[in-house]
This record gives C-alpha cells, sequence and structure tokens, in this order.
C-alpha cells in the first residue's frame, strides 16, 4: 500500500470535505416528535438524513435508507464486512455560544458550529476516507460500510432498529469519542430524584419554580428559579452576601408580589467530564440554601445542595467508585425541575467496570433518607470492553501511530458511543490527546488541520482493516 499517495488523495479533498461539512451543519438535527412518514425523529432530523444519503450517492457509494432511523452508505463486498458507526443527530444548541451554532463558521484554522466534533464531522471524514481508499485502488478482503444513525444523543433506537431490520457489520470502529483507542466505555446510570411539596406556604422565602437543563447527558449551562420573598430588602441583601461568598453568576429580576427570578450562569459541558463545565443549576441549589430558601421543598432543596452541588464524583451521594480499567464515576445533575408542587432532578452516571449499579442506586437512597426525596432507576447500562490484543485495536492502534508517528494506546472513557451496537467495535477518534473536549459544548468546533489528519488516519484504518494484508 502507497501510504504517501493515499494521504495526498486525501489531502485533495479538503475543499469538498468542509463545503459538505458546513452543508450538514446548516442543518438544525436536534431529535424531536416524530413528522410524518420515516420521520421518527423529527423532520430536521429527517432533512438530514436526506442531505446525507444524496452526498453519499453523489459521491458513488451505494445507500440505503432504514426507515429514517439510519441510512448506511457501502463499498465493495465480501465475506465480512467492515462498519464505521456515525450519527447525525445533535445535542440542542444551549447557551454560551458566541457564533452562530449552524453557521458552519471558518476562522483561526476552525470550523465552527454544533455537530463539528459530535459527530457530523467524522460522519463527512468517514465518507472521504471511503472514497480516497477506492480512489487509492486500494484491494480490499472485506466490504465497507458507513453507518449514520438518527438517535445516538438519546437512547440509540436508532441502532436498535437498523439492526433488526439488517445484519450489523462485522467488526469496526466509530469516529465519536478520542484518539489512540477507546477500548473501554463505562456503564451507564440514570437516576430520578422526585420529591412533592409539603405545601408550605408561610416561609420567608419559598421557591414556586425552578428550571435547568435539556438533556441529563450535558451540564447545564443555565438555571433559574422563581421565589416569593416576604421582606425584599432583606432578601436582596442576603442575595448579595451570597453571591459574594461563592463568587456565582446570579442575576436576579424583580417580579410582582414580591417574586423574583433567579438565573445562574455556569459552564455547559458534556455529562461525563462534568470538569469541564460548571453545573448552573447546582450553583443555584447552593445559593437557594444558603439563602434558606425553599418553602414546601426547603429539605430537598438543603439536600440537593449538600449531596450534589457542584460535584462531580457523586461522593456526598456514597456513588464514588474507581476502578483501574475504567477510572473514576461521574455524576452530573442533569435536569432539574419544580413546578410548585413536584420536584424532580435527573442525574447521569457513568459508572466504571467494577461498581454494581443495584448497590450504588441503593447507596443513594440512603443517603437521602429523611430529606423528602426519593429515589428511582431510569435507566442502566453495563460497561463495554474489547481486549487490547484484540485485532482490530492492534489494527487501529497500528494507523494511528503510522499516520500520526505518535505511539498508540488504549483509553477508557465515560462516554457512551455506538460502538456497544456491533461485534468487535472500538470508538475512534476524532479528538487528540490533550485537545479540549468540544462535544456539547458551546462553540463546539474542530481544528481543520486535525480535521484533514483524521481523515488521513481513518483512510489508513480502512485499509488496515478491510485490506487483504492480515493485521
Amino acid at each position: 500500500m502507497d501510504k504517501d499517495r493515499l494521504f495526498a488523495i486525501v489531502d485533495s479533498y479538503k475543499d469538498d470535505i468542509l463545503t459538505t461539512l458546513k452543508r450538514w451543519i446548516a442543518v438544525p438535527s436536534v431529535g424531536a416528535e416524530p413528522s410524518g412518514e420515516n420521520a421518527p425523529f423529527g423532520a430536521n432530523v429527517r432533512r438530514m438524513l436526506d442531505t446525507a444519503l444524496k452526498d453519499a450517492a453523489d459521491l458513488g457509494f451505494d445507500t440505503l435508507d432504514v426507515d429514517g432511523y439510519a441510512m448506511h452508505a457501502q463499498m465493495g463486498q465480501g465475506e465480512k464486512i467492515m462498519g464505521m458507526l456515525c450519527h447525525l443527530d445533535v445535542v440542542p444548541v444551549g447557551n454560551g455560544w458566541t457564533r452562530n451554532p449552524w453557521g458552519g463558521e471558518i476562522a483561526d484554522g476552525k470550523i465552527y458550529g454544533r455537530g463539528t466534533a459530535d459527530d457530523k464531522g467524522c460522519a463527512v471524514l468517514a465518507l472521504y476516507a471511503m472514497k480516497a481508499v477506492r480512489e487509492a485502488g486500494i484491494p480490499l478482503r472485506d466490504g465497507v460500510r458507513l453507518i449514520l444513525g438518527c438517535d445516538e444523543e438519546t437512547g440509540m433506537s436508532d441502532m436498535r432498529y437498523y439492526s433488526s431490520k439488517l445484519k450489523m457489520p462485522d467488526y469496526g470502529f466509530s469516529p465519536d469519542a478520542e484518539f489512540p483507542v477507546i477500548n473501554t466505555e463505562k456503564g451507564g446510570l440514570s437516576l430520578a430524584l422526585t420529591a412533592v411539596s409539603t405545601g408550605e406556604e408561610n416561609a420567608e422565602i419559598a421557591i414556586c419554580q425552578l428550571y435547568a437543563g435539556e438533556r441529563q447527558n450535558v451540564v447545564p449551562g443555565v438555571a433559574m428559579a422563581v421565589v416569593n420573598a416576604k421582606h425584599e430588602e432583606a432578601f436582596l441583601k442576603d442575595l448579595e452576601r451570597v453571591k459574594n461568598e461563592t463568587g456565582f453568576d446570579i442575576s436576579c429580576a424583580r417580579g410582582i408580589d414580591g417574586r423574583f427570578t433567579l438565573t445562574a450562569k455556569g459552564q455547559s459541558a458534556h455529562a461525563s467530564m462534568p470538569h469541564l463545565g460548571k453545573n448552573a443549576a447546582g450553583m443555584l441549589l447552593i445559593a437557594l440554601a444558603r439563602l434558606n430558601a425553599g418553602g414546601g421543598i426547603k429539605g430537598a432543596v438543603q439536600a440537593l445542595a449538600e449531596k450534589l452541588g457542584l460535584q462531580g464524583d457523586g461522593e456526598a451521594l456514597g456513588l464514588k467508585h474507581s476502578d483501574e480499567v475504567s477510572g473514576d464515576l461521574t455524576c452530573n445533575l442533569g435536569i432539574l425541575r419544580f413546578d410548585g408542587k413536584n420536584l424532580k432532578v435527573n442525574l447521569d452516571c457513568r459508572v466504571p467496570m467494577s461498581a454494581d449499579h443495584a448497590l450504588l442506586a441503593g447507596r443513594a437512597a440512603m443517603a437521602l433518607k429523611g430529606t423528602g426525596l426519593s429515589v428511582q432507576v431510569v435507566g442502566s447500562r453495563g460497561a463495554y470492553h474489547v481486549p487490547a490484543e484484540h485485532r482490530v485495536v492492534r489494527g487501529l492502534l497500528k494507523a494511528y501511530s503510522e499516520a500520526t508517528g505518535l505511539p498508540g494506546y488504549t483509553v477508557a472513557i465515560g462516554g457512551g458511543t455506538y460502538s456497544r451496537m456491533m461485534p468487535d467495535t472500538v470508538a475512534f477518534g476524532p479528538a487528540f490527546p490533550g485537545d479540549r473536549d468540544m462535544c456539547h459544548m458551546p462553540d463546539e468546533y474542530m481544528d481543520i488541520e486535525k480535521l484533514m489528519l483524521s481523515a488521513k488516519i481513518y483512510a489508513l484504518a480502512i485499509a488496515t482493516l478491510a485490506g487483504e494484508e492480515e493485521v
């Protein structure tokens, strides 16, 4: 295989790659309610799927629309099929953007927009990597199939549907994490904490409403509370004290009848890396607890501030856990709601391989005993691991090292990718060691130079895994 020729072909696609990615970014493919035939995730996701289908067909690949749940583009046939799994849906924009999230703006050597890193950029790179391998005339032992799903961010029902209709590829990788190779993904545990207001109306500061977060797999960047303060001047004075003590960015807007709207501003991040953000919901709960606010949910608010707050490891809830293979447990307060009667908090926990999910849930329930909060498990998935000596892992590490000149090694992450949806599959790129993780972040971007390097790595990975030479 002529590696230099393959890389030169990839370089020649740079303008086409950026043009295609800008076109895909322009489609706000956030999952929504079904919208007509073959649009199970809404009209915008359907439009994104149609865009990808056309672009893949125009590049000369055989394509298939699987009832709006996913699509695939394929080249070649063989006894086995090597698969690549990416997704076209994106999380909501959220707060804190300084650029148009759907604009695909290019500035300072970067391309900006929701989905650039997670995961439209990788889907486009995988398509052009396939084209480069074909143009280079590299003989393949196995067929190559790129599957693009539409529901990765909210449950992966797309891949379950796809696998119910078609046989999944035999092995492969998901370009939706980081390099060198992600061979371990933590398990997931979703907990709902709920309480009902006691109806106490004579509190000095009664909480009337709470709202933060849209998806539990995102650290909320903004949180809001509506409170009723009996003594307005004292309330405002105490609020200033709390802001000075904590350093939190909390604004206050006066309403009518003694009501005030408090807005806390933090920093969004992916739930699997809560330390990269600043949880606005936790900030707000801490502030409300220090104000002695609550009314009918005062005990629950005090408990949430103490047991969650800005912690990202769940230690105060009894959830702290770690092992050598998959690292530390993380815990994200992703959704906070109170409508005047019912309080609900959704936690997204990324759990090491060695942890017992039922035991963790029991510890959380014990930690919250007597606070008025109950604990319910609303979702649980096990960890995923492919041994480092596996052929796919060895092949991908080889491709990474040959393309970059850097040493290859395996990594464990807290994020959940499509890898677990296909046999003998691991996550592979696009973030490089030391890069800032931009998934679910405001001003999401990909560095264009690294984007092109990723395309070369993916092309070499296809040739290495599906090629005639054994790894």
